[in-house]
């Protein structure tokens, strides 16, 4: 496999917001930002506004205010509101040194009326707004968030970045470091990734019961994104990170050139920008001498393709048309047993990747804490609609659900032709034992489906440090599931 193609299975924390950070997870606090504030108007996107001459750091001017530290040691939620005047946008700007090329899960929280808007590297991430895997780079990589919206909006901000430190995935670093900071040396560059494709470990969107089913129903979702700096598919022939050919766009907002640095007129390439303390750009411009030139890396592959293995499903996933940042999501459904063997085997998650000038291939466990959310969470039953207004259908009870109390939600339920007190629709549930049920949606909501959960405690219900891991709880899971509610204290 050539050098400049590498990709590697996500860690298996990024499981969306179903689960907790896994046991043996590393959890960074994004403790310090740069601020400024942009003046926008309404609808439109703040971020040109940033478009500074250089890289952020104290005191810079961008072309409203200058950039303040904000910095909070350990800790992950900041007020801004101090550093934004009403009517605008707030910067908040951080700098991310990674020892290599690692994959991390980025979480960011806000108030539910602020619109998130952030770029990695100088490139757009999609959906920022729900955690998610993000592929940092060898060196010095730039995360920019800008909050926006009305003057009421709280701009308050929570940013974390884990990693999990287990065998998760095949040529994964023994350990990860990355560092938070606000400022950079002078002349020290902003990389991108090698190009690679990546998947997500995949998220459990819902379990279903359906009639005739001998088990429960996972439905999961996964993402497929390329990872990279623009500018062709594998294999092409390109500059050093920053440097554009003649007629391409800039990288970044970040990388336009600036001279003053030591670079001859009109051969700026804007990787030696220089900060306050260095007006003249001497300090920086040695800084890039001793460097030399950055090593030129694959950029993002524009197309690829993914089987994703979870224990004895498959999963095929492909895009054409991928930029890096952007995932594409791709569903699918397996049998609730094979998602808790994917969890229990140290290789039940696999992937190969293919893509144009290379492959590669990964593995890892699936999370065993997405999988005890997920059925504690919503259980979707697949009863039909009858021209009456009422969902009926035969269920048997799986192994999954067997010495549990299941309760239905939402509506007026029969089991077995009698009314069903309080909506319980088994207690104890006996597995393989079949339950005809009849669901009615209340008045109120004639459209809700019907809906079920378990009531007893679970891996959910207990708090960090009671020194039963999901793993193991996950490992209880068997037979009439006795050990399994003795662990979480029924």
């Amino acid at each position: 496999m050539s050098r400049y193609i590498r990709a590697i299975l996500l860690s298996a924390a990024g499981v969306g917001a179903l689960a907790p950070a896994a046991a043996g997870a590393q959890e960074i606090p994004v403790d310090r930002w740069l601020v400024a504030s942009a003046e926008v108007e309404a609808g439109e996107d703040p971020l040109p506004e940033s478009a500074a001459d250089r890289f952020p750091d104290r005191n810079l001017e961008t072309e409203s205010r200058a950039w303040t530290l904000v910095r909070r040691d350990g800790e992950t939620r900041f007020d801004f509101a101090e550093w934004t005047d009403p009517g605008e946008a707030t910067l908040a700007h951080a700098y991310l040194k990674a020892a290599t090329d690692t994959d991390m899960r980025l979480s960011l929280e806000v108030g539910g009326c602020v619109r998130l808007r952030v770029r990695l590297n100088g490139q757009t991430l999609a959906e920022p707004e729900r955690p998610r895997e993000v592929r940092l780079a060898s060196g010095w990589n730039t995360l920019l968030v800008v909050l926006d919206g009305d003057e009421e909006c709280d701009r308050s901000l929570s940013a974390t970045l884990s990693h999990e430190t287990g065998p998760n995935h095949r040529n994964a670093p023994a350990s990860v470091r990355v560092a938070v900071q606000a400022s950079r040396p002078p002349g020290v560059r902003r990389s991108y990734p090698e190009g690679a494709v990546t998947v997500s470990a995949p998220r459990v969107t819902a379990l279903a019961w359906n009639p005739g089913g001998e088990d429960l129903e996972a439905l999961i979702s996964y993402d497929l994104a390329t990872w990279g700096r623009e500018g062709g598919d594998a294999g092409t022939t390109v500059d050093a990170p920053g440097v554009q050919r003649p007629g391409g766009p800039p990288a970044s907002p970040f990388d336009a050139p600036r001279r003053g640095s030591g670079d001859p007129p009109g051969e700026a390439v804007g990787d030696d920008d220089t900060g306050p303390t260095d007006p003249d750009g001497m300090r920086a411009s040695m800084i890039a001498t001793l460097l030399g030139r950055p090593e030129v890396k694959a950029p993002a592959p524009s197309d690829g393709s993914v089987e994703l293995r979870l224990a004895d499903a498959s999963f095929v996933g492909a895009g054409s048309d991928l930029r890096p940042g952007s995932p594409v999501s791709f569903d699918g459904s397996l049998p609730f047993r094979t998602l808790r063997a994917a969890a229990l085997r140290e290789n039940g998650m696999r992937a190969e990747f293919r893509w144009r000038g290379g492959d590669a291939e990964g593995e890892g466990r699936l999370p065993a804490a997405l999988v005890l959310q997920a059925l504690h969470g919503p259980l979707n039953l697949g009863l039909a609609a009858g021209p009456d207004g009422v969902w009926r259908g035969q269920l048997r009870v799986p192994d999954a659900l067997a010495g549990f109390t299941v309760q239905g939600m939402e509506g007026s339920w029969t089991v077995d032709g009698a009314s069903a007190e309080d909506a319980v629709l088994c207690a104890p549930c006996e597995r393989g034992r079949r339950l005809e049920v009849e669901f009615r949606a209340p008045q109120s909501s004639r459209d809700e489906k019907p809906r079920a959960r378990i009531v007893d405690r679970g891996f959910p219900d207990l708090a960090e440090g009671t020194g039963v891991s999901a793993l193991e709880l996950l490992r209880a899971l068997e037979g009439d599931n006795r050990r399994y509610r003795e662990l979480v204290g029924r």
